[in-house]
């Protein structure tokens, strides 16, 4: 799963924090798997559960995780009763677009709640192979627009783009986002077949910040104004607790209280990927140690790989000495490891480049680890996502 998805799922438990106890009102049973910084092993179902001091729920309706070879594996649980996600019926067809944000597909439709109401969902799937599946817990009946949520998320996406989206009624014609400083873009708006209402979509450059969604009728009218909720998560705000050391591609990698250890990668001054390297309360109490490379079983990782543009990086074991990657056509590239300076334990440090691709999942690659004679130690294979 990307950091991405799992940023969302922060930015919406805060959120809902600072609303208690009321829900607030794009509060949804989004459930994303927290493998930005432990896989799963395969097959193996591990859900925590988080408890907020509000009446929304929080539903995971489909977990991806990571089994041994590196390739992602869909695990379900068995749905518990009265869940909005599952005690749904959709209603028309869902409408697939390209996510900006991923270069992959998210789907958006709606659905009727068991209550009779109606809910707007979505399925979001990531770069990696991951992926969310999601049914709002407000009803958007007699709403003649609403916001939904976006793909946006910190670090900011690699593309540079953020799709925001929601529903619209048939009398709304127009949808812009206000941008700070005065810009405007202006929205799509399609009307999957048999669904009730419109589904808009925006995208707008991840690093603007979006003020007010602005919706008018066919004359140019003014019907709604929403100021969307600003993105929240304690890793934007986080200050270093140890010196930043500098690693090869001009990546610089520090650690932070976010309140687990993590450390985040920057490039130019921004980040760009993290990897945490204390589990916290959601693994240990599960008997799992705390400390890097352990994914939500407590199960010990091999690697965990994160990647920029051309940049490749990341995080393995202490007899992890050299890494390497290679593509489809046999090409490879290698990078060294170095052990971590702050003495925090568990791991080594990986950085370098690559002028293959952008998009390293999309077709697919492996990751293998030697140690300081050059025998091989693990090897992760990544099968296409796209």
């Amino acid at each position: 799963m990307s950091d991405q998805l799992e940023s969302r799922l922060r930015a919406s438990l805060g959120r809902a924090a600072t609303r208690a106890p009321q829900p607030p009102p794009r509060f949804s049973t989004e459930v994303v798997s927290r493998s930005r910084r432990r896989r799963m092993r395969r097959n193996t179902l591990v859900v925590g559960v988080c408890v907020v001091a509000i009446a929304a729920p929080i539903t995971v309706m489909a977990v991806r995780g990571t089994g041994e070879s590196g390739d992602v594996a869909a695990v379900t649980t068995e749905p518990p009763s009265g869940n909005t996600v599952w005690n749904t019926t959709p209603i028309g067809k869902r409408l697939t677009i390209d996510n900006p944000s991923e270069g992959r597909p998210i789907s958006f439709w709606y659905a009727r709640a068991k209550s009779g109401a109606i809910v707007f969902c979505h399925e979001y799937k990531s770069r990696s192979g991951g992926g969310t599946k999601s049914c709002g817990d407000k009803p958007i009946d007699g709403e003649e627009a609403t916001d939904q949520g976006s793909t946006q998320s910190f670090p900011l996406p690699a593309t540079g783009k953020v799709l925001h989206y929601g529903t619209a009624q048939a009398k709304v014609a127009h949808v812009a986002a206000v941008l700070t400083g005065g810009g405007r873009i202006t929205g799509t708006l399609q009307t999957p077949q048999g669904a009730p209402q419109a589904v808009w979509t925006v995208t707008v450059p991840a690093d603007k910040t979006v003020t007010a969604l602005e919706f008018a009728n066919d004359e140019g009218k003014m019907i709604k104004r929403i100021q969307p909720q600003p993105l929240v998560t304690p890793e934007a705000g986080a200050k270093p607790v140890g010196p930043t050391v500098e690693m090869p591609g001009k990546l610089d990698a520090g650690p932070y209280k976010t309140p687990d250890m993590t450390l985040i990668w920057k490039l130019n001054g921004q980040a760009v990927a993290m990897n945490v390297l204390s589990p916290g309360m959601a693994v240990t109490e599960r008997g799992g140690p705390d400390q890097a490379l352990i994914d939500m079983d407590g199960k010990r990782m091999k690697v965990e790989l994160r990647d920029y543009k051309e940049h490749w990086f990341g995080i393995t074991g202490t007899t992890t000495k050299r890494v390497t990657l290679t593509f489809k056509d046999g090409t490879s590239v290698s990078a060294g490891t170095r052990p971590d300076p702050w003495k925090i334990g568990g791991f080594r440090m990986f950085a370098a480049t690559q002028q293959r691709t952008d998009d390293l999942y999309a077709e697919g690659f492996k990751i293998v680890g030697y140690d300081k004679n050059d025998v091989k130690l693990w090897q992760e294979d990544h099968r296409p996502t796209r």
